[in-house]
């Protein structure tokens, strides 16, 4: 039997039932789409089954397969990451399992690569995440320019990217994505001050300069993929104040920047205080509101952009009133909504990022991710077999 699984050749086998007639199928397509719905680490330890199946799941094909399916469920199958002194992982199941329960949050620790060189993980800056890939900085407190790492955290592989062809360290924006238009992952740099924007691409493995920005605009660091572009929040000055009037959107298949509208006019005199930023809920771009008052606390509204580039989709699903939070509460991201309404967020408090949990019936907000285990940043992923080299697996630089 385990001769017959692990051949390549097309085998057919006759499946008899109470039907009257017997039907054909074939076994490699059954076995290939069995494959393809487990989970990536599975996948990982079923390589050593056979030298059939290790070919099965390194062809860039099943690959692709195995990464369609995990983005039909992809509301299940994601994990969060999280930076502090070391990188760490929970998974979306164990976030549900801490959300109905009063538990802290569970999380397994990250095998970080051995770089050839001395670097320090708090000082790693986490850019996106795109199918299974994650985007680091490594050096951006230490250095002028830029390092940039592509890891798959699931498979262990990684690449360290070619230094970008700029030396600007301050003013930047960043972004990394998909575009499937030309099957490639890209990384953006930006500077509003020198008014660059370099795009790194994967399959050539090179740094590409686009035309100078033809206008100044301050964006904040790292975008937020959806719809295969990026997204940041523009400001733009009026009666000499800096205020959030609109997104900026950077298309990754046209390379083209374009605004996308607030849910409503921005009114100057309502906006002092008003911190706002764009992030993904349910594959929706979203926009965060948050209204600071002096030592009262923050008030939180999320807007989800449920059709895609229409302003009238632009639909409120969070309001947490600032009564609900403590003074020095400040919510930094958040991570996802459970099926019974609560929130799992990141919060900023005296210079620590616990991660929290809010009930909006009970109004009360609790910390799952205590002190001593708080983390810097995070960003979601799922895992897949994508690998930072070449789009399929291989040996790890």
């Amino acid at each position: 039997m385990s001769d017959a699984l692990c051949s390549r050749r097309q085998k057919q086998v006759v499946l008899s039932g109470t039907a009257p007639s017997s039907e054909s199928v074939d076994l490699d397509c059954v076995i290939d789409d069995i494959l393809s719905r487990l989970p990536a680490k599975s996948l990982l330890r079923f390589r050593c089954v056979c030298k059939a199946w290790r070919a099965l799941i390194s062809d860039p094909y099943f690959i692709r397969k195995h990464l369609s399916c995990i983005n039909t469920k992809i509301s299940t199958s994601y994990s969060l990451l999280t930076r502090s002194e070391i990188f760490r992982s929970a998974e979306y199941e164990a976030i549900l399992k801490c959300l109905s329960h009063d538990d802290p949050l569970p999380s397994r620790r990250l095998d970080f690569p051995v770089l050839d060189r001395l670097v320090c993980i708090s000082n790693i800056l986490i850019v996106g995440s795109c199918n299974g890939l994650i985007c680091l900085i490594l050096d951006f407190v230490t250095e002028e320019s830029f390092t940039f790492m592509l890891w798959n955290p699931c498979t262990g592989e990684y690449q360290v990217l070619p230094q970008p062809p700029v030396h600007a360290s301050r003013g930047c924006f960043f972004g990394f994505g998909y575009d499937s238009t030309t099957d490639d992952y890209k990384v953006i740099v930006g500077s509003s001050i020198y008014e660059f924007v370099v795009v790194f691409m994967l399959k050539k493995g090179s740094w590409r300069k686009l035309e100078r920005l033809n206008r100044y605009f301050v964006v904040n660091w790292f975008g937020c993929l959806v719809n295969e572009a990026l997204h940041w929040v523009l400001p733009q000055e009026e009666d000499g104040r800096l205020i959030a009037s609109r997104i900026v959107s950077f298309d990754l298949r046209e390379e083209k920047f374009r605004d996308i509208p607030f849910p409503y006019p921005p009114d100057a005199n309502d906006w002092q205080g008003l911190i706002p930023d764009v992030g993904i809920l349910c594959n929706c771009l979203t926009l965060e509101f948050q209204t600071m008052y002096g030592g009262v606390g923050s008030n939180i509204r999320i807007w989800v952009m449920k059709d895609y580039g229409v302003k009238e989709s632009w639909t409120e699903v969070i309001n947490i009133p600032s009564e609900d939070l403590d003074e020095d509460e400040l919510c930094t991201s958040i991570a996802c909504i459970s099926e019974n309404g609560e929130i799992l967020m990141q919060l900023g408090v005296m210079g620590a990022f616990p991660m929290a949990l809010y009930n909006p019936r009970e109004k009360t907000c609790r910390i799952v991710m205590h002190n001593h285990d708080s983390v810097d940043s995070t960003a979601p992923y799922i895992e897949t077999l994508v690998s930072p080299l070449t789009g399929s697996t291989g040996a790890s630089v």
